[in-house]
């Protein structure tokens, strides 16, 4: 059960990792953007944001389990790694409610300040899972 759980564990980070780049993306080519093609992309960014709310809400579900899994009886202490994961789990958690936040407050007329605040969320959003998929590895193979 334990390496199920930590294969779908990984595979939610590295999904959540895709979404952010690709939402990166579709920011940067919707800039400037209006009409028809506009709206489209602003669909698609919001379809893909709630889709990376689902993988978040996810990653935190596993990563409890995994916890209690592997810690929750047997009284085992905690690797080091495992506490800095949990802390940029953390941080792509409050980057994107800030993320969702922005977009929510971006109804309508944009602008190029708002945008840039937008990118820099979904950026760290990225880096911070990039970091996590990285240190949830190193934290789960030292058990």
């Amino acid at each position: 059960m334990y390496d199920l759980l930590l294969m779908a564990h990984l595979i939610i980070i590295a999904m959540v990792t895709g979404m952010a780049f690709s939402h990166l993306l579709m920011l940067r080519v919707s800039a400037g953007q209006s009409g028809e093609r506009g709206l489209a992309l602003a669909l698609a960014r919001r379809t893909m944001a709630d889709f990376t709310t689902m993988a978040v809400i996810f990653v935190w579900i596993t990563g409890v389990m995994l916890l209690w899994s592997q810690y929750g009886q047997t009284g085992r202490v905690v690797s080091a790694w495992f506490y800095a994961k949990v802390g940029f789990v953390g941080i792509l958690t409050v980057a994107h409610v800030m993320q969702r936040m922005q977009a929510a407050r971006m109804q309508g007329v944009v602008g190029e300040e708002d945008r840039a605040r937008l990118e820099l969320w979904v950026a760290v959003v990225w880096l911070a899972a990039l970091v996590s998929i990285c240190l949830a590895v190193v934290s789960f193979a030292r058990i």
